[in-house]
């Protein structure tokens, strides 16, 4: 568990930056930071942790999607042609 030092150690060595919420952002904010027994910081910074690791692994995914269609045996079918595949499985 991190310590209130801890926690004033880590503070003293980032960026500070300022956000505006609603009132009910902050207290449901609040009321989950208290029921983990963390600070409000804390939780917003996990928040920011979570946002942050998916969206690089989305951004890596999407970019091995378009390397892979940028490849040379890539074939790419029409709607009709993909409509036509479909519908071999529907009946």
């Amino acid at each position: 568990m991190i310590t209130f030092i801890q926690e004033l150690k880590m503070a003293s060595e980032t960026g500070r930056m300022s956000v505006s919420v609603t009132p009910e952002k902050q207290q449901k904010l609040d009321a989950n930071a208290s029921s983990l027994d963390r600070s409000r910081n804390w939780l917003v910074n996990q928040a920011i942790d979570h946002y942050l690791e998916i969206y690089d692994w989305r951004t890596k995914k999407i970019q091995e999607r378009l390397d892979m269609a940028s490849g040379k045996n890539v074939q790419f079918h029409s709607s009709d042609e993909v409509d036509a595949i479909i519908n071999k499985f529907k009946t």
